[in-house]
Parts: C-alpha cells; sequence; structure tokens
C-alpha cells in the first residue's frame, strides 16, 4: 500500500515479538497521524490495518493489528473483529466471544516468529 504501511506493520511486529500490546493513541502519536476522532472509517490507521491484515491472512500469519488495543476496552476495535470475520471466518456475537477471539489471535501474533528487521 505504502511506506507508511510497511513502517506500521514493522513497528507492530517488533510489539509482538517483544509480547506487548500498544494503544491506538501511541500508534498515532508515534507516526504523526491525525487524532482519533472517532470516525474510524476515514482515520488512516483503518486504512492501513485493513491492509496489514488482508496481507497477513493472504500469508497464513496471525494479524499484527492484534497486538493493537483501545485505552477504554483494553482490546481492539469493532474494525479488528470484522476484519477477523471477513478474512478468517471467526464470527463473534457476543463481548465474551470477542474477548476469547482477541486472546486467540493477540497470543497466535506473539508466538509467531516475526523476522527482524535489518
Amino acid at each position: 500500500m505504502s511506506e507508511l504501511s510497511d513502517q506500521v506493520g514493522l513497528f507492530l511486529e517488533e510489539k509482538a515479538r517483544n509480547r506487548r500490546t500498544v494503544y491506538y493513541s501511541d500508534i498515532v502519536a508515534h507516526f504523526g497521524l491525525p487524532p482519533m476522532d472517532g470516525l474510524w472509517a476515514s482515520h488512516p490507521l483503518s486504512r492501513i490495518f485493513e491492509f496489514l491484515d488482508r496481507e497477513d491472512a493472504m500469508s497464513n500469519r496471525p494479524f499484527r493489528s492484534a497486538v493493537v488495543i483501545s485505552k477504554k476496552r483494553d482490546m481492539p476495535g469493532n474494525g479488528f473483529f470484522e476484519a477477523l470475520e471477513r478474512f478468517r471466518g471467526i464470527q463473534t456475537s457476543n463481548e465474551q466471544q470477542r474477548l476469547e477471539a482477541f486472546r486467540n489471535e493477540r497470543d497466535a501474533t506473539f508466538g509467531y516468529p516475526w523476522t527482524i528487521q535489518p
């Protein structure tokens, strides 16, 4: 998609290798993106995560976006779960299913052998 998508992807891989999550707001600040104003579909991160999730699904990898969480909910936003359904066929119809799906994907992301970039 773009150099920025690649940079965000590498940033998330580093978080995953270190078994760390990161807040949406921290990514926004780190990459100098516009603040999150509640209009997710028009925010640059929405397109970046869509690209990364599609790339991960096509490469049979866990979603790098699984390490990105909301400060309010301590788990990803709705777009993450929509991507799980679209690309993996994982449906979550209640909060418990969402929490379980998030934890499974996050743990898979933490355990994946991400390549260290030079």
